[in-house]
């Protein structure tokens, strides 16, 4: 029996992860180095009664840690602590988000490890208010477990089990090895109630599994071999086959009376909720490992208790990304600990790590983590909080807008919700709230505050007494207008809510505008704008939507109408296949008479009972290595008859474009008709042209439904927009740097000029090119080089005074500049050497010149920018800090190009410094010059070579 259930056990390690597995017993004492903190930021949210909300986002030497807790008080009488599984029964995995709107709770993590094969189900226990869902594992063998008792009392311990059925006719005792959960071979004796589902196992795998099943502790059925049989609601089935059955189950008959005895030790009587782990991590304040050890950095998730016991501390934290690298088990328990745990448990991992909330007053439940496979991975179960806190009285408002910043006169709406002292959501009568301003000029309409002058504006609203407030900093005039839409196509006499346009000032600061905000002009008479809509007109043509506010000028092509063209009249299906998603997906396509034009349409026939989650059969087009359908032109839309068959599936369609990027575009979402119907799916406005069709197919998404049916489609047409011709439109705007100008150098003032040496440069162009660049180095103080400079290079060089940017951290001053010099060769400061960061840091506080130049080796943004995107972010939020502190801060990098951008008061000066490979490359070769005029700098940015004057053999 040991030797089953350990061979058992150890088939289900091996289908889940790459660890080792140690015995329960603890190991020798474990010490961990905790990384340095380079920074940190908490954020701490109530969402319930008892239940605190906390995202850590901490960045240390070893990479980011996003770190997610939820702290629960234990001692909160409205609070408590639940298995989540799929109400539909344990195998049919879900996300954790779904589980935690499925049981309506506050919030959930994933948890226990499981086993896919030969059915989903978890490795160790669950227990709900004393009942099991899910068995121990033999105590031999156990894994540990979580449990809390009816008083709260929370521990980690490893659960014993006796599971037995006895026939009272007979009085042979069979044990029960496991409880809602199988194996491969079905050679233990397994226990499947309704927690397992509506339908046993049947014959889906063996052809001699033996089933009893029990109702009302009676044995009413013995089968052998046949389908499955559904699960009494007031019962169980029994199932195994090979020795077990011998021994067992072939003494079983229909009418037998059947004693079922299932405990625990500790006893179900106490446990209110269990839930299995991998391993100890932490235990009595001690970092352990005792069974599990998932080895490597890795996505996170675990369970921890304080030593007063009074609160428990669910912990998430992300790996397997660009700048969430994850962390080892035993660091893991460091973290727990960290948090102020003293014992912890390490629950599934990996690709499974994650944190669903929903606060009471939300409908949907977030997904606070980034999982580590880019979307939930459906897990067996999961550790849900729970509120049953009464709602009280109006305790407290909260203030909140869509934005930060705003600009000078434009308008912000602002939002108040109300809550009572558990955080419940408490309706408010709006007609009653009282908003006021102050800190800068403005109006209040309501809800909306316009601004009338620059600064940083309070804004309070008042609630029959109860006040809250926010802040929104007011910019200064619009210098720019952006938006993501460049183009959009409309049907006649048709309606289009605008999007919101984003705005920059004349430092680069950045803001949203609401369409209503701002003045539209349109050429052509294409339609009207209306309070953020545009109103399209009853003539097909193309024309101009023409966005201005303050300098700021934004030109959108819109195109009214379309004209179709037939790409696909399904008369042959040469070109077509038929493909099934996953492959227990049934079906086949051929021709029809049933049609809506033409000679013949294309059936499509499916069958979605096969397989779990979603589910889709293709229609392919293309043969061989011509994959796709090639669609002419630039359309905007694509339609095709769909004659339904009342499934409620949804139709999509797959196209691939020139760059080879892969869009998912809708024809519709709900077939629910069954007559003839023309479907139509916008083309993405981001797509690259020329583009292919790649399949067309309907899609189940929902595990409970297995439509089954057929469709007839015919008259696939392209729509293409009328063409815009010539038409002169206002000048769009761009953001003018006003410190990117030519200057004259005053006295007592002095000048610098950035650079990177060309190696073997006069070896390409086959003359002395690099005295032109040396003489033109040497027309400024001081030169600094964005790259290593060579003996010879250098001969020329007659500056005051040389900076190496490239050799590493330093820091360089001249009268009012601080030059700041940071190595990033490994795409990032801390991936090139972390030290840089503490250096970094303690300068930018500290400097009190009025000008600071850092240099950096590579591009800190974009495709060759950092590869760590937040370690990115971070730097400029420290150099905004210094800006904002009255610093002119100018950041010069390495890159491709030459180029300036200003963002948020910061300037990156991109300088191009590619070794060149051909001789015409000289021309992309540049110099960014600056002038200092005390606090005064400015900068200009000019190739070496102009092309007229360089002849290249």
């Amino acid at each position: 029996m040991k030797k089953n259930i350990k061979k058992v056990f150890v088939s289900i390690l091996a289908a889940t992860t790459v660890f080792t597995s140690t015995g329960p017993a603890l190991a020798a004492k474990i010490t961990v180095n905790m990384p340095y903190s380079i920074y940190e930021n908490v954020e701490k949210h109530n969402i319930s009664s008892g239940v605190v909300y906390e995202k850590i986002m901490r960045f240390t030497t070893s990479g980011w840690w996003n770190i997610n807790v939820l702290r629960i008080d234990l001692l909160d009488p409205y609070t408590e602590i639940k298995g989540l599984f799929n109400p539909n029964g344990i195998p049919n995995r879900d996300k954790v988000s779904s589980l935690v709107e499925k049981h309506d709770a506050v919030a959930g993590i994933n948890g226990d490890y499981f086993n896919y094969a030969p059915l989903p189900s978890s490795l160790g226990t669950l227990i709900n208010d004393g009942t099991i869902i899910s068995s121990p594992i033999e105590k031999d063998y156990a894994l540990p477990t979580f449990f809390i008792d009816f008083l709260n009392n929370a521990k980690i311990d490893y659960l014993d089990r006796s599971m037995v059925a006895t026939n009272l006719s007979s009085g042979k005792k069979v044990v029960i090895n496991a409880i809602n959960k199988v194996t491969t071979n079905f050679e233990v004796l397994t226990l499947l109630d309704k927690n397992w589902g509506t339908k046993s196992i049947g014959n889906k795998f063996h052809s001699d599994l033996v089933e009893v099943v029990v109702e009302d502790d009676v044995v009413t059925d013995v089968r052998i071999g046949k389908e499955a049989v559904n699960i009494p609601q007031n019962g169980y089935v029994l199932a195994v086959r090979g020795e077990e059955r011998k021994q067992g189950l072939d003494q079983f008959a229909v009418g037998d009376p059947i004693d079922l005895k299932l405990a625990t030790s500790p006893s179900t009587d106490e446990i209110k909720f269990a839930i299995g782990g991998g391993s100890i991590i932490l235990k009595d304040g001690e970092l352990s490992l005792t069974n599990i050890n998932s080895q490597g950095n890795a996505p996170r998730t675990g369970i921890g208790i304080s030593q007063d016991g009074k609160e428990l501390i669910l912990v998430t934290i992300d790996g397997r990304d660009k700048s969430f690298k994850g962390v080892s088990q035993e660091m893991f328990g460091a973290i727990l600990r960290d948090l102020g745990a003293y014992n912890g448990l390490n629950l599934d991992g990996g690709g499974s790590t994650t944190m669903a909330i929903k606060p009471i007053d939300e409908q949907k439940a977030t997904v606070v983590n980034k999982p580590s496979e880019g979307t939930e991975r459906l897990v067996v179960n999961g550790v849900g909080v729970f509120s049953n806190a009464p709602v009280g009285e109006l305790s407290y408002i909260k203030v909140s807008t869509d934005d930060s910043n705003m600009f000078l006169n434009t308008s912000r709406d602002f939002t108040v919700k109300g809550y009572d002292e558990y955080h419940n959501p408490v309706a408010i009568d709006k007609s009653k709230l009282i908003f006021t301003h102050e800190g800068v000029e403005g109006t209040i309409d309501g809800n909306n505050f316009k601004a009338l002058s620059e600064g940083v504006a309070k804004i309070s609203a008042n609630y029959d007494g109860i006040t809250a407030s926010t802040e929104v900093k007011v910019l200064g005039p619009v210098r720019d207008l952006t938006t993501d839409l460049s183009n959009f196509n409309m049907d006649l006499n048709s309606e289009r809510t605008l999007p919101v346009f984003n705005g920059k000032d004349k430092n680069g600061y950045q803001a949203k505008i609401y369409p209503k905000d701002i003045e539209f002009t349109t050429i052509n008479n294409i339609g009207t704008v209306n309070n953020g809509v545009f109103h399209s007109g009853d003539k097909s043509q193309a024309g101009v939507l023409t966005a201005k506010l303050g300098d700021g000028v934004k030109n959108i092509i819109v195109t009214v109408g379309s004209s179709g063209k037939l790409v696909e009249s399904f008369e042959s299906i040469n070109n077509i296949h038929f493909s099934p998603y996953p492959d227990a997906v049934k079906g086949s396509v051929s021709l029809s008479q049933d049609v809506k034009e033409g000679k013949s349409s294309l059936s499509l026939k499916y069958d979605f009972s096969g397989g779990t989650g979603t589910r889709a059969a293709y229609i392919n087009f293309g043969t061989g290595d011509k994959k796709g359908l090639t669609i002419a032109g630039v359309p905007k839309k694509l339609g095709i008859w769909v004659k339904g068959d009342g499934s409620g599936t949804w139709l999509r369609g797959t196209l691939k474009d020139s760059k080879g990027k892969e869009h998912t575009i809708d024809f519709t979402k709900n077939i629910d008709f069954s007559d003839w119907r023309f479907v139509e799916a916008t083309i993405p406005s981001n797509i690259s042209y020329p583009i292919i069709l790649e399949r067309i197919y309907p899609v189940e998404t929902d595990s409970l439904k297995a439509p089954a049916g057929e469709l007839l489609l015919d008259g696939l047409t392209a729509f293409y927009p009328p063409t815009l011709g010539n038409v002169v439109m206002p000048t769009p705007s761009s953001l003018k740097d006003d410190k990117n100008v030519k200057s004259n150098v005053e006295d007592n003032g002095f000048t610098f000029a950035v650079a990177a040496e060309p190696k073997k440069l006069d070896e390409l162009v086959k003359y002395d090119a690099s005295s032109k660049i040396k003489a033109r180095i040497n027309k400024s103080k001081i030169a600094v080089f964005l790259n290593s400079v060579s003996k010879e290079f250098s001969n020329g060089l007659n500056n005051y005074a040389r900076i190496d940017a490239s050799s590493g951290y330093k820091k360089d001053k001249h009268k009012e500049v601080v030059f700041i010099s940071v190595n990033t060769d490994k795409k990032g400061i801390r991936a090139t050497n972390a030290s840089q960061w503490n250096n970094l840091k303690n300068d930018l506080s500290k400097i009190q010149e009025d000008n600071i130049v850092l240099f950096f080796t590579t591009p800190i943004f974009g495709d060759n920018g950092f590869e760590d995107k937040l370690e990115a972010d971070l730097l400029h939020s420290y150099l905004v800090e210094a800006h904002e502190r009255g610093k002119n801060v100018f950041v010069v990098h390495g890159g491709s190009y030459n180029a300036s951008d200003l963002k948020d008061g910061i300037r990156y000066i991109s300088l191009n410094t590619k070794t060149p490979t051909k001789a015409d490359e000289i021309y992309d070769l540049g110099i960014v010059e600056f002038v200092v005029n005390g606090k005064n700098m400015t900068y200009t940015i000019s190739p070496l070579f102009e092309k007229p004057g360089v002849k290249v053999k």
